[in-house]
């Protein structure tokens, strides 16, 4: 088995990686080793990382050591967690343009990636205190909230749920659910849309959104909210995202030095 293991991942016996006081940690120079396999494309996406026992018994380390590496690996965005089954090569990131009102979906396509959305529930509320505070909105102001997983290739990428005033947004009322499960790409806001204030932070995922996700609960994620305002500057909806943090990289434009 180690046999194979050597050929698959370039990480032989024959070839241990040794300390020398000028030379990087032993765990970083595993790092790099397998970061060059990832990026020739010597392992590819999906593919399975060696185990922790694997790469100690390989590089003559400790399981610690080895650990460490993975983690690293993980860190920057290249590997993610199955469950307990192990870590596996990261897809491709996607790029958010958090910039744009532009759908998601319908710019993945135009790069030719197909995003895919289920949605999960979709009901009519009543706004509690924190909602009427970021709505600007009385407490028991009807809203319309729906929730969808979106994934790639079947790999869950984000979680969203998204709340919008009735009075404000009918067409959301009526058959969106069904037009939104037989095309995803059709624009959420509807017409209303014109800015939106964005805040992006690092946060442990709830057991039920970790579940979605196919993590484990309170492992990091990297949430996004979005206020969206009408021409006016009024604020209609409110939507959370909760993304895998090695699936996307969220980028936008700045007006430096505006006069």
């Amino acid at each position: 088995m180690l046999s194979n293991l050597k050929s698959q991942c370039g990480l032989g016996m024959s070839k241990k990686i040794k300390h020398h006081t000028s030379s990087p940690p032993l765990f970083r120079q595993i790092v790099d080793a397998l970061k060059a396999k990832i990026t020739s494309g010597a392992l590819t996406e999906h593919d399975a990382l060696p185990s922790e026992r694997t790469i100690a018994d390989l590089h003559n380390v400790s399981r610690m050591t080895a650990r460490r590496a993975l983690e690293a690996i993980e860190v920057e965005g290249l590997a993610y967690s199955q469950d307990r089954k192990g870590r596996y090569v990261s897809p491709k990131r996607l790029d958010y343009d958090v910039s744009s009102m532009a759908n998601f979906v319908s710019n993945a396509a135009s790069k030719g990636i197909e995003i895919e959305m289920e949605l999960l529930q979709n009901a009519n509320i009543r706004a509690g205190d924190q909602l009427s505070r970021d709505l600007s909105i009385p407490i028991g102001t009807l809203l319309y909230e729906n929730t969808r997983l979106f994934r790639r290739e079947g790999h869950a990428i984000f979680l969203e749920t998204e709340t919008v005033v009735a009075e404000r947004c009918a067409e959301f009322l009526v058959d969106a659910p069904l037009r939104q499960k037989e095309n995803p790409s059709e624009q959420r806001y509807s017409s209303l849309g014109h800015t939106a204030d964005i805040i992006i932070r690092m946060r442990a995922l709830a057991p039920d959104e970790a579940d979605f996700l196919g993590l484990l609960p309170y492992q990091a994620g990297i949430e996004q909210e979005q206020l969206v305002r009408d021409p006016a500057g009024d604020a209609f909806c409110f939507c959370r995202q909760i993304w895998r943090g090695e699936t996307a990289q969220f980028s936008a434009r700045a007006i430096l030095n505006e006069p």
